[in-house]
């Protein structure tokens, strides 16, 4: 059965982390899962070990903001989750690494947080604090649609799913997460892949043959892996790359949710490193990598 008994929802009060907070209540109410709000004091280097810059601790009141961010905190529940039982936590320190460590890489922990960056290359970036924790933590997280003009998420019961998956051995278990997931939500699940090396703009009757061979050996590998899983999920092969291909087949199902897995993250310059990105970059509907 599957269990979410926390939701971990880190805020920094900007309107990026408002705009999921309906979201937090809907999911939380649907496990009977504990909300923990999060913020993190970022205090000056001074305080962490830089003595260089040890001269401007005179000049800032720590104190003074660690009272304004308890009550900038207490402010945005009220404002935010108002009637909602909720837990909070005030952290010091780099905010990713305390968000890291306060999800104790728990899989029964779901780390909710929008995506957003702040630079003019935007559409190309996820925020520095949400890349960090996708890299770091071993828990579900929960990531907000990327598009600058998304300011809220519907809270509607989820009808489809998508997994995204890759040919890694590995993404069995992102295949069963998504599956129980699904089964526990009364949804329906599709597998989407995109087959790397082909392209989708040309008719499979002009395709060259290595895309034959590519594409057959695709359904060759996931039905192997439905059969470990003990699935028979409908399957999408679509050429092209990844965050394309997701987003292509995310539009066209009207999916409210996408399941991705970020478990080799760690491998150097590994594919799925980027695959990941660009999914949760260009999806249409928010993601939960595991």
């Amino acid at each position: 059965m599957m269990a979410l008994k926390r939701i971990l929802y880190p805020v920094d009060f900007s309107t990026d982390s408002r705009a999921v907070a309906a979201a937090v209540k809907a999911i939380a109410d649907r496990f009977c899962a504990r909300i923990v709000v999060m913020h993190v004091v970022d205090l000056p280097s001074t305080w962490f070990g830089s003595p260089e810059t040890a001269s401007w601790a005179a000049l800032i009141n720590a104190d003074r903001l660690r009272v304004s961010a308890r009550i900038a905190l207490d402010t945005f529940i009220q404002q935010e989750l108002a009637a909602t039982q909720v837990g909070w936590e005030l952290a010091e320190g780099d905010a990713a690494g305390q968000i890291v460590e306060y999800a104790a890489d728990d899989p029964e922990t779901l780390i909710m947080m929008p995506t957003h960056g702040y630079s003019p290359f935007r559409a190309l970036l996820l925020g520095s604090v949400t890349a960090k924790v996708l890299h770091d933590t071993h828990c579900p997280v929960w990531t907000s649609v990327h598009a600058a003009q998304v300011t809220s998420h519907s809270t509607r019961p989820w009808r489809r799913l998508l997994c995204a998956l890759d040919t890694d051995n590995r993404d069995l278990r992102v295949l069963k997460w998504a599956a129980e997931f699904a089964v526990s939500q009364g949804a329906e699940l599709r597998i989407v892949h995109a087959v790397p090396g082909t392209n989708e703009t040309l008719p499979e009757d002009r395709a060259p043959r290595t895309y034959k061979f590519l594409f057959d050996a695709a359904r060759e590998h996931f039905a192997k892996m439905q059969g470990e899983a003990g699935t028979k999920l409908d399957i999408c092969l679509l050429g092209g790359q990844a965050g394309h291909v997701v987003r292509t087949i995310a539009l066209a199902d009207e999916s409210d949710l996408i399941v991705i897995g970020r478990g080799v993250m760690q491998k150097r310059l590994g594919r799925l490193r980027s695959r990941t990105y660009a999914i949760i970059r260009e999806s249409p509907c928010p993601v939960i990598s595991i």
